[in-house]
């Protein structure tokens, strides 16, 4: 249903696309049989791009009240290098979301080449595409998580441990005061359950595209889940 549809049936638009969501989430083998064609990757693109905006939104938000906070501290000196790789965090989602699409189209992709030769590479990116939607709800909870943290944020003196000025050094201290947030890192760890939900409806995705059984699916989805899973443990027990 294109823009013009939308405009003039907005009733329609909107219980076609939350039926669309709904299936997506709860029943990943309707979705892909009823609403993925094969066709172009200009929705998939924006999806992936809008899940990493939205994490991109949270990190921004602490961003500003990080250097609000260290400005307070001469001890601290926040200047163009440190803003700059500070900056650089603050659009890892975005990075983090098409690298994620990289990781589990491709991942299963090759992973599936145990099973079958038959699929091709675009196929199996533009129906991945899909199954990062968790992605975006864990983005949206990181997001809340940050925003939040961001008005309670609290740097005193005493929490200023750092005795160099390496700008790499320095970036990387004052954005672990983000980092390590009780609620930050809880947000974190819930997304746990998400990159599961992603890797549950990637079996379906690369089902069809490889021929699989339900059963090969689920193991060659198992493999860049796996992946995931562990680099999210690493990042919350960092952050501890």
């Amino acid at each position: 249903m294109g823009v013009s549809n939308a405009v003039r049936n907005p009733g329609s638009y909107l219980s076609r696309t939350l039926g669309l969501y709904r299936a997506l989430l709860t029943d990943p083998e309707r979705f892909y049989e009823e609403f993925i064609g094969t066709r172009r990757v200009k929705s998939e693109f924006a999806l992936v791009l809008v899940a990493g905006l939205i994490g991109l939104v949270g990190n921004y938000l602490m961003l500003q009240e990080l250097i609000f906070e260290f400005e307070a501290f001469d001890s601290i000196v926040i200047n163009q290098q440190v803003r700059f790789q500070l900056q650089q965090r603050v659009i890892e989602p975005v990075l983090g979301a098409f690298l994620l699409w990289v990781w589990f189209g491709i991942g299963m992709y090759y992973v599936g080449w145990l099973y079958t030769t038959i699929g091709t590479t675009y196929v199996t990116m533009k129906r991945t595409a899909w199954a990062l939607f968790p992605i975006l709800i864990a983005n949206v909870i990181h997001t809340a998580a940050m925003a939040y943290a961001s008005t309670t944020l609290d740097v005193t003196e005493e929490d200023i441990t750092l005795s160099t000025s390496l700008s790499s050094e320095v970036s990387s201290f004052v954005w672990s005061q983000a980092s390590g947030e009780t609620v930050v890192i809880a947000a974190t760890a819930v997304a746990i359950v998400f990159a599961l939900w992603t890797g549950y409806i990637g079996a379906y995705a690369i089902k069809d595209v490889r021929d699989l059984t339900m059963s090969e699916a689920y193991k060659v989805a198992a493999v860049p889940t796996a992946g995931y899973v562990l680099y999210i443990a690493y990042s919350v027990f960092t952050a501890l």
